[in-house]
């Protein structure tokens, strides 16, 4: 019984390794649209890692950009920012 014990214990009070991921994006415009498309793709909080772009030529003088984002999921116990509250009175009561 005492090693379950140590074993949830140490499960309990030791951060688990952060979840990465990879979204990819593309696009006719440029690189850095394509980022931003992959971008939109990831969990919200999440910390970007790298990011990797590649050209394809699709046609003479039309490329073709596809970026690579790798991100990690933030820490659990990460503070969160809480969202904003509705005044408390209305903004122009009416008597």
């Amino acid at each position: 019984m005492p090693l379950r014990m140590a074993a949830v214990l140490a499960l309990l009070c030791c951060p688990l390794a952060a979840r990465a991921g990879v979204a990819i994006g593309e696009s006719i415009w440029d690189q850095q649209n394509a980022i931003e498309r992959a971008t939109q793709m990831i969990p919200s909080g999440a910390l970007v890692t790298a990011t990797e772009c590649t050209t394809v030529e699709v046609g003479t003088g039309n490329d073709h950009y596809i970026c690579r984002v790798t991100y990690s999921d933030p820490p659990a116990n990460a503070p969160t920012l809480a969202p904003a509250s509705a005044p408390s009175q209305p903004l122009n009561p009416t008597r």
